[in-house]
């Protein structure tokens, strides 16, 4: 935990910055009510390092990079003396915007934009200011460029003026810099996260230890919402290095001195475990039960003139129903967490991506208050949103308190793949239609889904949709399953998005219309969305080359559109798909074009992974699937060519790290449709489903 007096004694020029719902306060350290503490520090040293203290979690996304680099901007610093350390988790440090701490929804950079540009500018202005006494010299005659005061012919470093600096007032409107006067906003700087991982220095969940720490693992159910209710394990217990095996909340612990001994243990555990609602359950039995809640009264979202009755009236109608997987957030680091329990003290070593749930994790399962409870936040290998689930840290910290010692829990990769917190399965209902001109004149959208975010994110990307339909109904039917369901990256985006932006592929198709041509008509009074389509189209050479997919979609404040070129193997059923041209809008500023173009590439690899390979699997109430050899992910070799094209537009800013992903799947479906009359209404696209469709 990072506190107050610890900052003060860092010496130099030390900021904190203080966001609250109706903006923000930069004040000095020694300013900071005691009873608060603020949401970022900053410190400058004297011997001229800027260290920036970040309250959001590094998982690859760039966000040591991004954040930091708004701060040396303004106070116009040499990039390679500024270092980043987590932040401790704390209510101080939640984010404003969403009232925890909580990395996710591509919302770092767009949140802090501006905040931590005037905390730089505030910085530079404190630091001319002093210079100004110390050396007499009127602060207009004074300069600051790349981390060194310019004066009077001379040239000082920061750190020099950074105590003096401390006694200046904080500025209360720092100028900002102009576009044209930047530094690193808009370039690619190096990433400040990379040297440790490639030197292979950097601490992940699994990478932590304590003195006396012994290991767990966690037999879980074989079906979902199933507990333990007869444990026999004194053969397991028998076993050289096995401390202890019992029951917990969501499994039986086994635990011994090495995870080698552990692994070993869970094998000759006996377990009886209770009924579920689900045991017995296969695909089939999943895919009845959606469509049968699909034909049930849900909550009406959104409505927008007379849909049923345009749509009746019609001689032009269609109507589709979707299919669509649960899925495994496959990170390439699985859950880990080191938790110890004392009597007085918690700490917490983990990879997450929401310190504000460990920490309530802690609170309830330690007893012990906020002020006794320190979490840790490791680097984490991926998360995708799975790591902002708490529940692997409950385990190791309610382990840890029966124990008495540091614990260390690791799940295996079919512990992770089989435990749950997929992206929840999906049934859909479209229906639209069109007059003789072919402009669609009604669209209906109903899907069946467990719900996340109280059901807001059932129809994140349709409720909000910017195409232009006179007559809309948005409906969802909330489905209670005991199977555990978590956001995914692009959350409820990634299913609608499929849905939706085939089907006005088909209504073109029935209509014969091009497909690009009408998503233009339909964006026409938004010219930001109608830019990005229009670019795709332009980029991807639409018109001249076969086999082009298009799909657009708005997500997460930035507009996407994809273009994908698609070949078929029509005796394999196997879909190659060779070139992906990806344009996004977000907003007015490029901060970090090369973090922008990686998200979005990983976000079509992702994207065209779910299209093809991905598909947890039910037999029996639980997972079918074991590891990657049963849950197949897109290989290196079946990666496409990938074009990143990144446009800007006066508006708000928008986020970089999840639009990326929607547009991907239904871009290759409707390649399928348009090169080979394929109708795609399910994934993954495998090659038995395709060769189903010939």
């Amino acid at each position: 935990m990072i506190t107050r007096r610890e900052l003060l004694r860092l010496g130099g020029l030390t900021l904190s910055v203080m966001l609250t719902p109706g903006g923000y306060r930069i004040l000095k350290a020694q300013e900071v009510p005691r009873r608060y503490a603020p949401n970022l520090w900053i410190n400058l040293s004297k011997d001229n390092y800027l260290t920036v203290f970040v309250n959001k979690s590094e998982m690859g996304q760039g966000v040591y990079t991004g954040l930091p680099m708004l701060i040396a901007e303004e106070l116009d610093f040499p990039w390679e003396r500024v270092r980043v350390r987590p932040a401790p988790a704390g209510r101080a440090y939640v984010d404003p915007k969403m009232g925890i701490q909580l990395t996710g929804g591509s919302t770092s950079v767009r949140n802090m934009y501006e905040t931590l540009r005037l905390a730089g500018a505030s910085m530079r202005e404190m630091l001319i200011s002093s210079a100004s006494k110390k050396l007499s010299i009127p602060a207009e005659q004074i300069r600051a460029e790349r981390g060194l005061i310019v004066a009077g012919g001379r040239r000082y470093t920061y750190g020099e003026f950074a105590d003096l600096a401390m006694k200046e007032p904080v500025p209360s409107k720092p100028r900002l810099k102009k576009p044209d006067e930047f530094i690193y906003i808009g370039r690619s700087v190096p990433r400040l996260d990379a040297p440790e991982k490639v030197e292979g220095r950097a601490i992940f969940g699994i990478d932590t230890f304590e003195d006396g720490m012994v290991y767990a693992v966690v037999e879980r159910p074989p079906y979902f919402g199933a507990k333990p209710m007869k444990v026999e394990a004194s053969e397991a217990k028998s076993l050289p290095e096995v401390v202890d095996v019992f029951p917990i909340s969501t499994g039986v612990a086994v635990c011994g001195q090495s995870f080698w001994s552990c692994q070993k243990a869970r094998e000759r555990v006996r377990i009886e475990w209770s009924e579920s609602l689900v045991k017995g359950w296969g695909n089939e039995d999943l895919e009845r039960y959606f469509l049968q809640k699909l034909k049930e009264r849900g909550e009406v979202v959104k409505v927008k003139g007379s849909p049923q009755k345009v749509f009746e009236s019609s001689s032009t109608r269609l109507e589709e129903t979707y299919i669509q997987p649960y899925l495994y957030h496959a990170t390439m680091e699985p859950m880990a967490c080191l938790a110890w329990v004392k009597k007085d003290e918690c700490i917490v070593y983990a990879p997450t991506q929401s310190q504000t749930w460990v920490l309530e994790a802690a609170k309830r399962i330690s007893g012990l208050p906020e002020s006794r409870i320190r979490v840790i936040t490791t680097y984490l290998g991926g998360g995708f949103g799975r790591k902002a689930n708490a529940e692997f840290v409950a385990e190791a910290l309610e382990i840890s308190k029966r124990l008495g010692k540091p614990v260390k829990l690791i799940y295996t990769r079919e512990d992770d793949i089989r435990s749950g917190y997929f992206r929840p399965y999906s049934a859909t209902l479209l229906r639209a239609s069109a007059d003789q001109k072919g402009n669609i004149t009604s669209l209906s959208f109903k899907i069946a889904v467990q719900p996340l975010l109280g059901g807001r994110a059932s129809v994140e990307g349709v409720e909000n949709m910017f195409y232009d339909i006179p007559n809309l109904h948005v409906e969802r039917v909330d489905v209670e399953l005991p199977v555990s369901v978590w956001f995914w990256r692009s959350v409820g985006s990634t299913h609608n998005a499929l849905s939706l932006e085939t089907f006005i592929d088909r209504i073109a198709y029935q209509t014969r219309q091009d497909p690009g041509e009408l998503r233009l008509r339909l964006l026409k009074n938004n010219p930001v969305a109608y830019r990005v389509v229009q670019t795709a189209m332009e980029k991807a050479g639409w018109g001249r080359k076969k086999n082009l997919g298009i799909a657009y979609h708005y997500s997460f404040g930035s507009h996407a559109c994809h273009v994908a070129e698609v070949s078929l193997d029509r005796k394999t059923g196997q879909v190659r798909v060779h070139r992906v041209v990806a344009v996004i809008d977000v907003g007015p500023v490029v901060v970090h074009p090369d973090l922008i173009r990686s998200q979005v590439e990983g976000a079509v690899v992702m994207g065209l992974s779910m299209a093809l390979k991905e598909q947890v699997k039910f037999a029996g109430g639980g997972v079918e699937n074991t590891n990657f050899g049963t849950y197949q992910l897109l290989r290196t070799d079946e990666a496409p060519e990938i074009e990143v094209h990144i446009l800007t537009s006066r508006r708000e800013m928008g986020g970089v790290g999840e639009p990326g992903l929607p547009p991907t799947a239904p871009a290759v479906a409707n390649a399928l449709l348009w090169g080979y009359g394929i109708r795609v209404n399910r994934l993954p696209m495998s090659p038995e489903y395709i060769k189903s469709l010939l």
